[in-house]
This record gives structure tokens, sequence and C-alpha cells, in this order.
């Protein structure tokens, strides 16, 4: 089948993995929040050790209303993903570290993002909402948890001896997650003793030594107090050896590295490592000291021969014996406004590369390299390399035969300490050679549509081709051109821009697929071949990821099938009555579709929905209009403006006779369900705002409705709405007559109720009409034990 009027897709994206990792040895339930997964999506995780079902289908999605988001921050745009189920099974030999997964649709394909396997025993949070809610662990363990909603503040306790010395480290940057958490330490008494924030873009990381024997507490929250789904972590506690850094950064292939450990819980702060003859770099590694292991550390490994052994002035430097290149200087800036220097020997007009490296192995390091002379003339310096990057390069061609000074320091001079290490690597420029990287790791093709007329590709052109960029690291004096090949390409894609022209940093492969391209997506990869020195030299592109993940060298390609339909309304300005439903009518432009279409919420809206919710309507093949229902909560503010976003929905039939699922969503202003909220017609009233929940009791709560004189007549439900966690607790509805106003609540406590963190709710709704309006008020419910304490 296809559609002439049609050239563009919705494509899939996620927002989060939750939990964001596991334990080897173990199956992980887990749920994806994705949007526009139409209810299943196909599921892939990369790498050894792991394996998962294909398919990932849409389950019950946790949600919690949180706090009223106020001016300006709620006009901002807010995704509202669906949770999908999968599970995902791990090896009980998988090496701890990161996986990436994949996601993708009949519409696209979404980027990678981690996935973390751990040692340690591991614990999901079970979300509940209100206020938070002690939960006990036994150390040592990896925390799964997730701040949501917005001021959201989750708290573990531990029990510890007195000495011991426990680290607690966060991942959350380090998940793609946008939480910047901030992670206390309070005693059994309230009583703050630690705490650590992100920094930089970084994790936090901490580590206390316990003064006592007792139960200690860790708080962790949003920096800002955000919070929504995706702010998912991952928080380790343990009492194990924790290496936080290390000194030197590296060392050389087969021979030994005598570290500097610094961290918490360490038997020694030395230690000494037989590093591989083939090892690859980066490499990653485990420290056995004593009985147990630290936690991976990641090390930079190099075939040149290594020194430690800077000089603190230029004057000592210029004592010293010049060092011979090829070589890998180690040093570190360990206090504020201090230099290090390293004497080498340069020959006249050769060209030398040093290259510093410190952010790019996780220093905090922001350097300056300078080269002088022997009296401490500068003749060349650097500070970054460009971009974000802090680390500094320079090539240097040397004026004469003899002695040079290579100057390193932290740009900031009130910044320094043991953790500012750097690896200076320096010798000749180096042999020309290249490398490619990819922009991005998915790339979704929208299919050509066929069979049209000139007079429709003038209204409605072909789709776009899809983009990928890649961009050469040109490597010493390579400035040849780099021929590329697609590897794994589907037939009917077709691909063009396969040539990195001479001495330029990138290229743009554009792709296009023909009408008769199967919908689906593969793997593929992008190669690139240059000549250097005579020789046919290729290289694999590969996506950029953090130090000492694994790397990514294949593209999810996928061919998108275009929507052919679409929903659109006309622009409207009205007034909306809080705690009643709204309707806006829409119209549906089939362009030739003759199936259903669902329409609902879009997963992906202008403004903070503000509690406002709808149904998923179902239209018949033969309507082309619908009339869109939005509930709008009675606690909405007065005088705001609410912007909503509809997605509509189909099954399209392949050619092939294959089924596929695409949408069609849309937040222009004409097409926004917009409502400028006015007060609620109808109120409600309790004769308390609190209870004592004594067990195995009865009381009664009085409540008493006001309506307006155009819903006076319509006879009202009242019921008590709890919480979910809200246990041994109950009350039958009762229903207010039409010439009624006031009802009594019987609230009946089991033997045990609780536990009691949020308010419920009291919620009145009118009976009898297709508009039905609606009122609450909260009410409190206090433990025997909390009211004693206060």
């Amino acid at each position: 089948m296809s559609f002439a009027l049609c050239n563009s897709a919705e494509e899939p994206s996620v927002s989060y993995i939750f939990p964001a990792g596991g334990q080897r040895g173990t199956d992980v339930p887990f749920k994806v929040g994705g949007h526009y997964l139409h209810g299943e999506a196909s599921f892939e995780m990369l790498g050894p050790g792991v394996s998962a079902a294909g398919t990932i289908r849409q389950t019950n999605t946790v949600w919690f209303e949180g706090p009223i988001i106020p001016l300006p921050a709620s006009q901002n745009v807010e995704d509202y993903p669906k949770d999908h189920a999968g599970e995902v099974r791990i090896a009980a030999e998988a090496e701890p570290g990161v996986r990436y997964w994949r996601v993708w649709t009949s519409q696209g394909a979404t980027s990678a993002r981690p996935f973390v396997i751990g040692e340690l025993s591991e614990v999901i949070e079970q979300e509940i909402d209100g206020n938070p809610i002690r939960t006990e662990v036994q150390l040592p363990v990896t925390i799964n948890g997730r701040i949501f909603p917005r001021e959201d503040v989750d708290v573990w306790t531990f029990t510890a001896r007195a000495g011991q010395e426990i680290t607690l480290d966060a991942w959350a940057r380090r998940l793609g997650s946008p939480l910047e958490p901030r992670v206390e330490v309070r005693d059994s008494k309230g009583r703050h003793l630690a705490e650590a924030v992100a920094a930089s873009g970084t994790d936090p990381q901490l580590s206390f030594t316990a003064p006592a024997d007792g139960t200690y507490e860790v708080r962790i929250h949003d920096i800002s107090f955000g919070g929504l789904q995706h702010y998912v972590y991952r928080l380790t506690l343990t009492d194990r050896p924790f290496v936080q850094a290390i000194f030197p950064l590296g060392g050389r292939r087969g021979a030994k590295l005598r570290m500097h450990l610094l961290g918490a819980a360490l038997p020694s702060s030395q230690a000494t490592l037989d590093l591989p003859a083939e090892a690859a770099s980066p490499f990653v590694t485990q420290l056995k000291l004593g009985d147990s292991c630290t936690n991976p550390i990641v090390l930079e490994v190099d075939d040149w021969p290594e020194s430690v052994a800077a000089a603190g002035s230029l004057a000592d430097a210029s004592k010293q014996d010049s060092i011979v290149l090829p070589v890998v200087l180690n040093g570190r800036v360990e206090c504020p406004n201090e230099s290090e220097f390293w004497p080498v020997r340069l020959a006249k007009d050769q060209s030398y590369e040093f290259d510093l490296r410190a952010s790019r192995l996780g220093s905090p390091l922001d350097s300056v390299l300078t080269i002088l002379d022997t009296s401490g003339k500068p003749l060349a310096q650097n500070d970054d390399l460009g971009g974000d990057q802090t680390d500094s390069r320079l090539t240097f061609k040397a004026p004469a035969d003899g002695t040079y000074i290579l100057g390193v320091k932290e740009r900031f001079a009130s910044r320094g300490g043991p953790k500012f290490s750097y690896r200076l690597r320096a010798g000749p420029q180096p042999e020309p050679d290249f490398q490619l990287k990819l922009a991005t790791d998915a790339v979704t093709v929208l299919r050509e549509i066929a069979g049209l007329s000139e007079e429709q590709k003038k209204n409605r052109p072909q789709p776009k081709p899809a983009q990928l960029r890649i961009d050469a690291e040109r490597i010493g004096s390579f400035a040849s051109e780099v021929e590329l090949s697609v590897e794994g390409l589907p037939a009917g894609v077709s691909v063009k821009g396969l040539k990195i022209a001479e001495k330029q940093p990138k290229t743009e492969l554009n792709f296009t697929a023909a009408p008769e391209t199967r919908i689906g997506a593969t793997h593929v990869r992008i190669r690139g071949a240059a000549k250097i020195n005579g020789n046919t030299v290729e290289r694999i592109a590969k996506f950029a990821v953090p130090r000492g993940q694994p790397s990514l060298d294949n593209v999810l390609l996928a061919v998108a099938m275009p929507t052919p339909f679409r929903i659109r309304g006309e622009y409207l300005f009205a007034y909306g009555i809080r705690g009643s439903v709204y309707r806006r009518n829409y119209i549906l432009d089939r362009n030739g579709f003759a199936g259903p279409l669902s329409v609902r919420l879009a997963d992906r809206q202008v403004r903070h929905l503000q509690g406002v919710h709808g149904p998923a309507i179902t239209v018949p093949p033969e309507a082309n209009e619908i009339e869109y229902p939005l509930t709008l909560p009675p606690w909405m503010e007065i005088g705001r403006t609410s912007r909503s976003a509809v997605m509509v929905s189909g099954a399209v039939k392949d050619r092939d006779g294959s089924e596929h699922i695409v949408s069609y969503s849309s937040g222009e202003q004409n097409d926004q369900i917009i409502a400028v909220i006015m007060e609620a017609l109808m109120s409600l009233e309790i004769d308390r705002r609190s209870l004592l929940a004594k067990p195995n009791t009865e009381v009664e709560l009085r409540v008493q409705t006001r309506r307006d004189k155009s819903i006076a007549r319509e006879a009202v439900r009242v019921e008590l709405v709890l919480p979910l966690h809200f246990r041994d607790l109950s009350a039958l509805p009762v229903v207010i007559s039409a010439e009624g106003t006031d009802a009594v609540l019987r609230i009946r406590f089991g033997g045990n109720p609780g536990p009691f963190n949020m308010p419920a709710i009291v919620r009145a709704r009118t009976l009898g009409s297709t508009n039905p309006h609606t009122a609450g008020a909260g009410i409190e419910f206090v433990s025997p034990t909390a009211a004693i304490a206060q």
C-alpha cells in the first residue's frame, strides 16, 4: 500500500532503562521508558555475557504526579514515556562493566544506552509516592533507584562498626541520566557526617569512617530537587577496598607497573601490576588486595618507555640529564600554583608531538603545556585542544640541537591535588594515519513513496535523505582522501557521500531507501580506506564512548514506514473548568488510509500537563472527525493556560503483507488543546484534615459538597482514594442524592494500617452525565506512634 501525501515518520525514542544494571549470574526484569513505541518494540543488548528477548512490551507505567510546578517551569516541554517490560539474563562469568542496548520500531531506531553489570548484591527500589520512607540494606550492595517525582529524596539505611571505612559511589551521568546527585550520610540521630555532589559533569563519590557502632542513613536527591521518570541512578555502598585514583595513570605493555593508590579500605597505598604484553588500551582490571578485589580501574597502556621523574622547578630541570625521546612522562600537580618540568633532548629541524592526556584519562587537571628553552623563555604553548577538551597538545620543530624544557601546570592556580595526574606522550611526530568516528550509532531512513505524479511531487516531495556524519581524525601528516564503504547495507538502500576529501575533517553520508525496501533494521559498518606511503590502510568507524567502556563499531540502520495520515485542528483559545471534561474537535486527514485509528495524548508534550489526562479513543474507518475529551483535575491553578498535544496511530499493511504501527503528532499551536483554567463548579469540604489511625477501629468523616446551579440536580459519589502503598484501611463509597449535600464516610482501620507518608484524597464525582465534575480534599492519617512522638 502506498500513500501519495506522506513524507514523515514519528521516530521512537527512549529515556531510561530501570533498573540500569544487574548482578552477574542473575536474571533481571527491567522496564524501558519509551516514546512512540506503540505497545511493543524490538530490543537488543550488545556485548558478551548478556542475552535478552528480542521484544519489549508495554506494561503498567509507574506515575507519581508530584508537586504543582510553578511558572515559568511549567511552560517547558515535557515527555511522558511509557514503560515497556523485558528481561536480561546475565551470565555468571560475565565481566563487570557496561553493555549497550537499543530499541527500534517500524518508524526508526534509537541510539545505544548503557546497562551496567556488577558483582555485588543488588537492590531495586520499591517506588512509592510521598515523603521518603527509610529502606534498610546490607553492605556491600548496589542500589538501583530513581528520583521521581520532583523533590523526591530516597533514604537508605545500613549498620556499620566503629572505624569501618565505607565508600559511596553514585552512577547517574554515566548512565545518561539527567540526575545531578547530592549524596549525604547521617548518623542514627540525623546528624550530618559527610556529603558529595556532582561536579564538572561527573558523578559523586565519598568515603567516610563510621565514628561508632550503629545505624547510618544515606540520602540521595537531585541537587536542584528535580526528578522525573528518567532520573535513574545506581548507588554502591561498600566496605571493600575502593580505589578512587591511581598514579601513574598507565604504564608500558609487558612491564611491571608500580602504582600509588588513593581510596578507602585499602590495606596498602601501594600496588604492583604486571601489564600484559598484548594489553589493549584502555586496559580495565581489578586489583587483588588482601582477600578482596577492588572496583574496576582503567589504565592507559603504551609501548614507549615511561618516566615519573619530573622536576619541581625550571632550575632543577636544567640540572637534570635530558630525557631521550620517545617517552611517556607521568606526573601530577599535587599542590595549587605548582608546575612540573621535564628536560628533553631534541634534534634540529625534527618535528615532535607532545600530547598531554589528563581529562581524557579521568583526571580533573585542566592542563597548560609549555615548551621553553633552558633560560626559561617560552617557545610554544597550548591550553586546550578545542571544543570541550581541556587536554593540551603541541607540535614543535626544534630550531637547534639541545635540551628543551616541557612545563606542565594547572590552568587555575587555586587547583591541584593528588588526583591531578597526567600522561605526556613525547616523541617524533606520529607516522601518517587516521581514525574514523561515528557521530551517532543509529540512523533512520524514511522509505520513499511509490507512484508519485509530477504534480504530487511538487506538493509533497520525497523524504529527505538520512544523514550520518563521519569524522576523520588525521594523525601526523596524513592529508589524503579517505574512501568509505558501507558493509551490510540492506537491499534498496543507497548511500552517497562516500569520500572524505583531501585535508577535510568529515563527510556526510546520505542514505535513501527505495519504495520497495523492506521495513526493518539492520547492523551496518562503515569502513574507510586510504593510501599511506603507497600502502592501502583500512579503518572501521567507531562511536565515541566513555573511557573504559566497550567500543561500538556498528550502526543500527532502520528503514522506516512513512505515516500516511495526520490529525489537525483549527486554532481555539477557550476556557476550561477545572474538575471537568474539556472537549476539542479534530479533523483526520487519512490520505487514502482506510483502517481504524487510535487517538490519545502524545508521548511528548509542548508543556507540563499539570495532571491533565485523556483516554485512547478508537476511530472507525469511516470517520474523519473526532471529539477528544480531556479531563482537567480539580487542583489545577486558576488562570493558568493548559496546552496539550494529541497523537494518532494506526496499523499500515505493507506490500509484503506485514503490518506496521505508525503515528503522527503535532505541537503546532493550531493543533493544541488550549484552555485557560476557570474555577470548578463543585467543591468539597471535610470536617477534619487529619485522623488518628488507631488499629482495629472505625471513624466517621463528614463530607459536604457545594454544586453550581448548573449541576445542582446531579447525584454525587464520594469515595476515599488511597495511595497504592497504604494498607489495612478502607471506606465504602457513599452517594449523595441530587437533593442532598452531605455524607458520612466510615473509615475502617485494620490491625496494621500504614505507612502514612502522604495525604489520601476524599473525592466527589457527579453521576449520570457524560461530562462529570470532580472535587477533592486531602486527608492525613496519623499513626498512634507518630502522634505520641509529636
